[in-house]
């Protein structure tokens, strides 16, 4: 049996997870020292806040694109 702390903290990764792969990209036009691992502390820091409360942007860029 799965305990629910091991569901939590499950849910909690795959959300983070989701969240970096849509929104923690560096601004555009990219450049190559963007991906530098020393530069990414701030790539971090401009994303952090997109990376956290990915559903309500998704939600938020859905209204959006209304007709």
């Amino acid at each position: 049996m799965v305990g629910s702390m091991e569901v939590l903290v499950t849910f909690a990764l795959v959300y983070l997870a989701i969240g970096a792969a849509c929104f923690s990209h560096p601004p555009a036009p990219a450049t190559p020292n963007d991906f530098h691992w020393q530069n990414q502390i701030s790539v971090f820091r401009a994303t952090l806040p997109l990376v956290m409360t990915w559903p309500l942007v998704l939600w938020r860029l859905g209204l959006d694109r209304r007709y």
